[in-house]
């Protein structure tokens, strides 16, 4: 309790000197950081927005799956709790490794041991895996791509590969650590692109030069 209470308050801490001096944090970084202005802000409004994307990706998969198990409740024959359960698994769609698993499960088991419904149980199992739980790996990459210019399979490898390295927080890191790499790929190739543009006007420069001092 005492480690939370503590997390807390360094988490409204943080984010109030944020939005305090937000803008004046971002003008000290972009004075320490190596590189030019334009680039930070380039980085820093790639950022703002594979956050946004990441956020919106996560509510409207969380919000779609609660419906789907919705469904799923009501044709089961449990009406009564339908509420509940959508509400349910809404909030557990949004915590990784469980999901919204973590409600149609102990549904499932639910319908088998104590109501006796075994056909409901394992129609509710089969719809469970196949399109409540496999919505997630559809919404998020598609919503990644329309956000943040991401390709929806690296959009999906990107949230994959940041859960299993970095655990939750990998949700979030995840798509930006590719994001930002994608970024800094475009910043070298415009600059290859700069520079060989300015090479081929210098040795256009170069070879007229002695044809204008022969003329």
């Amino acid at each position: 309790t005492g480690k939370f209470v503590l997390g807390t308050l360094v988490v409204i801490a943080t984010l109030f000197f944020l939005f305090a001096e937000g803008s004046r944090m971002l003008d000290a970084a972009i004075r320490l950081s190596p590189l030019e202005e334009r680039y930070v802000r380039e980085l820093v409004a790639e950022f703002d927005r594979v956050c946004r994307a990441v956020v919106v990706a996560t509510l409207l998969s969380a919000v779609a799956q609660g419906i789907l198990a919705g469904i799923g409740f009501y044709a089961c024959g449990l009406s009564h709790s339908v509420a509940l359960l959508m509400l349910m698994t809404m909030v557990l769609a949004m915590v990784p490794f469980t999901g919204a698993a973590a409600v149609w499960i102990p549904v499932c088991l639910y319908l088998y041991f104590y109501r006796g419904e075994m056909g409901y149980a394992i129609g509710l199992a089969t719809y469970g895996t196949l399109i409540i739980s496999t919505a997630d790996n559809i919404i998020k990459p598609l919503v990644l791509h329309g956000q943040s210019n991401l390709h929806p399979l690296l959009a999906l490898l990107s949230v994959i590969g940041g859960i299993q390295a970095l655990g939750p927080v990998g949700i979030l890191v995840g798509p930006m650590v590719v994001v930002f790499l994608q970024t800094l790929l475009k910043i070298l190739q415009r600059e290859l692109m700069t520079m060989d543009r300015l090479t081929a006007a210098a040795a256009a420069i170069g070879v007229q030069l002695p044809l204008g001092q022969r003329a």
